[in-house]
């Protein structure tokens, strides 16, 4: 049934060849019966980890514990408009315990309990391609005992709405409002790399709607919170189910858009309450702190100013997540519009931002005489770029040196140094 990848099929072959039952299983297959092209796929095997390296030496250990050996036969090639693109596949093969029949069992939903090979007959026993071609999520047995014994299934089924657009059997979906809280004394680990893929499918609005429904976004903002939205945070919550799926997929993009349709201290105990990495914590709580600043920024030199104290890895973050944002609660395109043209024009010009783009540093301050604390050069060096952002032409030695001294000596002037006054 399926039509196997050139390179994917020759690795099946050689461990067959050699005497190993192998077969493709998985979204490889789910993705070929709904009508699209496999790049990512799966090959269970009876030949061991140390085996399957022997014989495909090209082959890479990414999970020892799993004993995942992946082939990566991805290349790139230019298309007909000179573009570079990436082509080809990859390919991750496990060792199977027992027969595939067995293997399978331990799959959890009957669509993904499928196996094809081209040396042995299809393997279907829960007649998992029917399911994918009416688009339906089944599990293998009865949904309510596998949710209570491995309650991260019931995320896994979110990913799979999101991933593929199908539809949840009403036994599924009753077991999950019987079943979800068990997930909260689950480890939050393998919940927020679930989480990750639900934001990040084709049909993520679907499965977001589908986990509101069914108790899961307690999972994922904590119950205390997710109890008690207000009548505006609910209200975004239903524009983002309905317009998400218009923004692009990307992880830290989508996980904003989740957290901001929470007030800023709601929002916040939610991500608190997931344990995100500390740099996936970092984007979110600017997101949270953040958002409204950034629309706010009216001219060059607040722009300029806001990127020297911030960093263009938040400017860049807030500034994407706010397009995304006028795409969920149809918001005008006027500031970020402005905002884009403001960020051409300086880098156009490149015009000074940081203090390695002034023409003077500490050394230059100290030589001066105005202090001879490397510190306190420093401090006045980040106050003197404010003439700088205000006009490019000022980054002169001579005036930047003469406005160092001037900060130096008048505190008032250096807190007033961006204002601009009118004569």
């Amino acid at each position: 049934m399926l039509k196997f990848d050139r390179d994917v099929l020759k690795a099946l072959q050689t461990l067959e060849k050699s005497g190993y039952e192998t077969y493709a299983v998985g979204d490889c297959i789910i993705r070929f019966v709904s009508g699209e092209t496999p790049v990512d796929w799966d090959l269970v095997t009876a030949a061991d980890t140390d085996r399957i390296l022997e014989l495909l030496p090209e082959g890479k250990l990414i999970d020892r514990a799993n004993g995942i050996v992946r082939l990566d036969f991805t290349r790139e090639e230019e298309d007909e408009e000179g573009e570079t693109e990436l082509v080809g596949s990859m390919c991750d093969i496990t060792s199977m315990d027992g027969t595939i029949e067995e293997e399978l069992s331990t799959h959890g939903f009957t669509i993904a309990a499928v196996a094809d090979s081209p040396e042995r007959a299809l393997v279907d026993p829960y007649h998992g391609v029917d399911d994918i071609r009416s688009r339906m999520l089944r599990t293998i047995g009865d949904p309510e005992e596998l949710f209570a014994q491995e309650p991260i299934r019931m995320m896994q089924a979110m990913r799979y709405v999101s991933d593929l657009g199908f539809d949840l059997d009403k036994k599924v979906h009753k077991a999950t409002l019987h079943n979800w809280r068990k997930l909260q004394t689950s480890p939050k680990g393998p919940i927020r790399n679930e989480l990750e893929l639900v934001l990040t499918g084709d049909h993520t609005g679907k499965a977001l709607n589908m986990m509101a429904d069914s108790g899961l976004m307690a999972v994922v903002f904590g119950e205390d919170v997710s109890s008690h939205m207000s009548s505006g945070e609910m209200t975004r919550f239903v524009e983002l189910c309905e317009k998400i799926d218009e923004t692009m997929p990307l992880r830290l993009r989508r996980l904003g858009l989740l957290y901001t349709t929470l007030e800023e201290k709601r929002g916040l105990q939610a991500i608190e309450y997931m344990n995100y990495d500390a740099d996936t914590h970092q984007h979110l709580v600017w997101a949270m702190k953040e958002i409204v600043t950034i629309t706010f920024l009216a001219n060059a030199v607040e722009l300029k100013r806001y990127i020297f104290e911030n960093g263009y890895e938040k400017y860049e973050y807030l500034h994407n997540l706010a397009k995304a944002q006028r795409i969920i609660y149809d918001q005008p395109l006027t500031k970020i519009t402005a905002r884009n043209e403001i960020m051409k024009e300086i880098r156009n010009m490149n015009e000074p931002v940081f203090l390695e783009d002034l023409v003077i540093d500490e050394q230059d301050i100290m030589d001066e005489g105005i202090t001879d604390d490397p510190e306190q050069a420093h401090h006045l060096l980040t106050l003197v770029i404010a003439k700088v952002h205000q006009d490019p032409r000022n980054n002169k030695a001579e005036y930047l040196l003469k406005m160092a001294k001037t900060y130096s000596k008048n505190k008032w002037k250096a807190r007033s140094r961006y204002v601009k006054w009118l004569r």
